[in-house]
This record gives structure tokens, sequence and C-alpha cells, in this order.
């Protein structure tokens, strides 16, 4: 299996930091198993799909472009598919993780971010997080219908997964979990799979590169500490915040490390899984802050609490297309990121978001006055 010892030297400061935030990791996988399950990645050709095979495809093709609408019609089906299905952890997390999509979209839209950032950069940045939430769900919603029809019919069609344009690196993943139950190790490839998904088709496009991640305003947001990805759980009757902060959302690595973080957070904690559980059973997303801290936020303006409307109230709806059929998958070494999981030493992050959001009014204030003389 190839390594790239001196991959650090490329990016020594995010290298250092990395290591410093997952100095305590959990092994998943030894070198054995990668190497096996490396040895699976090769995708045979089957010849042409059964009719039957093709009926199953275009159904599940058809019920992703259902729920592919827009970033809440997302974060509904990922949470009504775990509900169906709670071995497939990833599910949740995915459920979560859009759910902040949504808030970052609607924040551009909010009573903070248009006093802070220059007003020709909120059109890109809201296409390019849905553009991230749509590719994600668009790759990985398909997979997981996949897995509930091979439950259905008690027989595996992982065979089906390049029919769906879904990375050879998946193929052998789904086919050990469905052999092992192994949902940490399945969740942690899914982490991997879609953070280089949209890596290709998103992160390194040249409009997004040049008029989001390389903008002023966008790496400013990220290194104050105010990109943010929270959990919001249940705690008695008020909501908790846990989750971490995303320095440098260009790095996929540094993405895949966040992603494996907050799964680590849900499960090493029983308490704040069967809180965040809570809370999204509880509360529909929406798309507003006000979702998870109603004290703070409002959808509607009323001169007390920070504005936070819904998606609908913030953007269209739009279409998307999905004509990129490539395969991120070609160094082994990235099977290296399956070894482990961190393991944080904390996630709470109410005290923390309080201060960023105190940061943040504080700013939007000092801009809007100096807007304003």
């Amino acid at each position: 299996m190839p390594t790239r010892p001196f991959a650090w030297l490329r990016h020594p400061l995010q290298y250092a930091y990395r290591s410093f935030l997952y100095r305590h990791p959990i092994r998943l996988a030894d070198d054995g198993l990668l190497r096996r399950m490396a040895a699976r990645t090769t995708v045979l050709t089957d010849g042409p799909l059964s009719a039957e095979e093709t009926s199953i495809v275009a159904a599940i093709r058809r019920k992703t472009a259902e729920h592919n609408r827009n970033n809440v019609t997302r974060t509904a089906a990922y949470l009504a598919f775990f509900e169906r299905h709670q071995e497939i952890h990833w599910a949740f997390l995915a459920h979560l993780v859009s759910r902040n999509g949504g808030w970052n979209m609607t924040d551009l839209r909010g009573g903070l971010l248009p006093f802070l950032l220059p007003e020709q950069i909120i059109a890109p940045l809201f296409l390019f997080l849905e553009r991230a939430n749509a590719l994600i769900f668009h790759d990985a919603y398909p997979q997981l219908l996949l897995y509930e029809e091979s439950k259905r019919r008690e027989t595996p069609l992982f065979h089906l997964l390049p029919a769906l344009a879904v990375s050879s690196f998946m193929k052998p993943m789904w086919e050990h979990f469905w052999e092992t139950g192994n949902a940490a190790l399945l969740t942690v490839a899914l982490i991997i799979n879609e953070q280089q998904y949209i890596q290709l088709r998103v992160i390194e496009h040249p409009f997004f590169r040049t008029r989001v991640l390389t903008s002023w305003p966008f790496i400013v947001e990220q290194w104050l500490g105010f990109n943010d990805v929270l959990i919001p759980y249940a705690k008695g009757r008020r909501v908790a915040l846990a989750g971490t902060t995303v320095r440098d959302f260009a790095d996929v690595h540094h993405r895949i490390h966040i992603g494996k973080t907050l799964y680590s957070l849900l499960l090493f904690d029983a308490r704040l899984f069967r809180g965040a559980c809570r809370f999204a059973r509880c509360v529909p997303h929406s798309g507003s802050r006000a979702d998870f801290w109603p004290q703070s936020f409002t959808e509607t303006p009323d001169g007390r609490r920070l504005y936070s409307p819904r998606l609908e109230a913030a953007w269209p709806d739009l279409a998307h297309p999905f004509h990129d059929h490539r395969d991120w998958f070609i160094d082994e070494a990235i099977m290296q990121a399956l070894e482990t999981l961190p393991l944080p030493a904390s996630g709470d992050m109410t005290n923390r978001y309080d201060r960023h959001l105190a940061m943040m009014k504080t700013a939007a204030i000092a801009a809007a006055k100096s807007t304003s003389s």
C-alpha cells in the first residue's frame, strides 16, 4: 500500500494542528484488514444490468431526486432513513451536519453576516454551501437506499453501486458491513468518501476557489473561529450544544477529521447521542437557528433577538446538474484514514458558541456604525 511519509511538508501548519487535535485515537482497523479492503476495490465489469436491476437503479435515482430539492428535504430524508435503519450511524451524523449546512445558508440572509460580508460574496457563498450539500446527498442517499433494498430482499446488491456512479472505494466497505455489521468502519468510510467526492467537484472548482475559498472574508471567518459545527442536544428542559470548529474547510483531510470527531462524540457519549436524537425527533429542521436557541434567534425580526430566517424565506430551490462521474479513489494511501477515530477530550460548545456569537454581534455593530458614518 503506497504511503506519503513526507506529505506533512506541503502543509506543515495544518499537519501540526491536526496532530494536536487528534492525538488520542481509537483503532478501528489493522493493516491487514485495510490491505484486504483495498484489494477488493477493483471494479469488475459484470455486463449489462438485468431488467430487474435496471428497475432498482431507476427507482433509487427517482427517490433521490425527489428528496434532493433543498437542504430541508435532504436533512429530513437522512433522519427518516436513520429511524428506519438505526445501524447506519452515518445517516444520523449526516442529518446533524446537514442541519449546520442549512443554518450556514440562512445566516447569509440573517441578522449578522450581511453586515460582515461584502454583498458580492453572499450569493457565491450560498451556492458553494448548497452545491456541496446537494452533491453529498446525490452520492450518499442512493447508497443508503441500495442498502435498504438489500435488506428488504435479504441479499446484498452492492454490485449495483457502479451503476449509481458511486466510487469504487465504497463497494468493499458496504460488503464488509453486510458481512460483519461494523457500523463504525462504514461510518468513517462514508465520511471519507463524501468529503473526497466534493473535493473534486466543489473545493477544487475554479469558480468556488476564486470567489469563495480564497476570499479574505471566508478566510478570516474560519480563523476567528466562527465556523462552528454544532450538535444540539436536549439537556433537561434546555438545549445544549456539542461539536467542534472548522479551521480549514479547503483541506479535505481536516474535513475528514472533523467528521470523525463529530462521530466520536456521538459514538462514545451515550447521553449526548440520546439527547441529540431527542432534539432531532422533536424539532423539525427549518434552516433557522431559532430551531435550537429560540431565546437568541427568531424567524421573524422582533428587534430583540437575532433574525435567523427559515430556508424558504432566504433562498429559492436550485436545480443541480450531476454529470461528473469521475472516481476520486486513485490512491490507496487514503485507506489509512480508516485506521483510527480521534477521541476528543471534550465536545462542549455551549459557552464557546455563546462567545463566538457575542464576538460576531460586536463586529456587526461596529461594521454597521462604520457604514452609516
